[in-house]
């Protein structure tokens, strides 16, 4: 895609060209408003492309009960609809543009590594299906089955959820977005973003737009657009790997029914398999498994440890990989005052939670109505200490890996 050039104007203008960004022009599109995107890469360049790919309708922290604890029943009912529901919104937006993804609506598991976990994920099921999600706890002998692994005690099934290829899919979005009548901008990164009059003016290298109303999804990128985005979500780095082809022996005891998960241990682990074949997994860097090769043989005794059909495991390709977490491990919508907002933090849920907050930022911005937002928009607050914060992750991870 083209980068901007020249001088342009427009009612709405998104920057960033990940899951929001890209769902939230495309709906603005399909609802008649003038919107342009601007992207610094090629749209899917930044942390959606480079991610797992899973889909996951869960909280990270948070069963339905314990939110509405958190944020009050009312404010917490909705975000649990919107959680719930932003998997299948996911699949119904691939079928309705005929997004090529791979997508595979197979299951999304969090397996628990111990009883007492496991004993809460019981209840976390109870809870989701008392509002009328397809949830289930698969005991351990049944995850021991459909995963290929003796690790767990069980795990949580969220039936909506699965994975998919997350560049394709963004790819596919702005497709979609650009034949609803959007413009979309790449390789256009922003050298400057001021407030003039009541106007936006963007700037890249190449070129200058104005705009009216403004919506910020570069995720950890927000914090170089705006003053108020500084040091308001923490960088969680991550490996992901995928090996070569399995053998036909090898995938009918390695996730045989196909499915996605993300374990519950500090050092967490995912998994997933997609079309040709290949196990695509991840795990968090830590300060000790720095170089390439330690990553690869990283990677290496992580499946082997997981499981048992893959004594050998060879890996094929190997990248790295950024989500963005805030301290409540919940998605933020900020009201940045002059007509901007900013959708900030995927906390490794992006897929699912990005695709449905794209949508509802923009049903907000075409009809004007603050309430079909299920995130109810706040003011950005720095983290305190951030520059201690930030190693957090990292520091956390580390010693999570020393105890594995």
């Amino acid at each position: 895609m083209a980068p901007l050039r020249g001088q342009s104007e427009t009612d709405v203008l998104v920057i960033g060209g990940g899951i929001a960004g890209a769902t939230t022009a495309l709906h603005l599109a399909e609802r008649g408003v003038e919107v342009t995107l601007v992207e610094g890469d090629q749209p899917g360049g930044g942390a959606t492309g480079q991610s797992g790919g899973l889909v996951a309708p869960d909280y990270i922290r948070h069963s339905p009960n314990t939110i509405c604890d958190t944020l009050g029943a009312d404010a917490g009912a909705r975000l649990t609809r919107m959680i719930g529901d932003s998997a299948g919104f996911v699949f119904d937006l691939i079928d309705k543009h005929g997004i090529d993804c791979d997508p595979r609506q197979d299951g999304f598991y969090t397996p628990a590594h111990t009883g007492v976990m496991a004993k809460n994920q019981r209840a976390h099921a109870d809870q989701w299906r008392a509002l009328g999600y397809d949830v289930e706890f698969v005991e351990a002998a049944a995850s021991e089955r459909l995963f290929g692994s003796q690790r767990y005690s069980g795990a949580l099934r969220f039936a909506a959820g699965g994975s998919l290829n997350p560049l394709g899919y963004v790819r596919g979005i702005v497709r979609a977005a650009l034949d609803g009548g959007a413009r979309v901008f790449a390789d256009s990164r922003v050298i400057s973003l001021q407030r003039r009059g009541g106007t936006w003016v963007c700037r890249t290298r190449e070129g200058t737009i104005r705009s009216r109303r403004l919506v910020l999804a570069a995720n950890g990128g927000n914090a170089a657009l705006h003053p108020a985005m500084a040091r308001t979500s923490l960088p969680l780095h991550v490996v992901q790997f995928a090996t070569a082809p399995l053998s036909p022996q090898e995938r009918m005891a390695t996730l045989p029914e196909g499915g996605a998960f993300t374990d519950k241990r500090p050092y967490l682990f995912t998994a997933r398999t997609d079309g040709l074949g290949h196990l695509i997994s991840g795990y968090p860097t830590t300060l000790f498994v720095r170089s390439e090769r330690a990553q690869c043989r990283e990677a290496e005794r992580r499946l082997r440890q997981n499981f048992a059909a893959l004594p050998d495991p060879e890996i094929s390709h190997l990248w790295r990989g950024l989500a963005w977490v805030n301290t409540s491990l919940l998605p933020e919508v900020y009201d940045l005052g002059d007509e901007a907002i900013a959708i900030q933090a995927c906390n490794g849920r992006g897929i699912a939670t990005n695709t449905a907050l794209g949508a509802e930022v923009a049903e907000m911005l075409a009809t004007g109505d603050r309430e079909v937002l299920s995130v109810k928009p706040s003011r950005p607050e720095p983290i305190r200490f951030h520059a201690i914060a930030a190693l957090l992750p990292k520091l956390l991870m580390s010693l999570a890996y020393i105890s594995d």
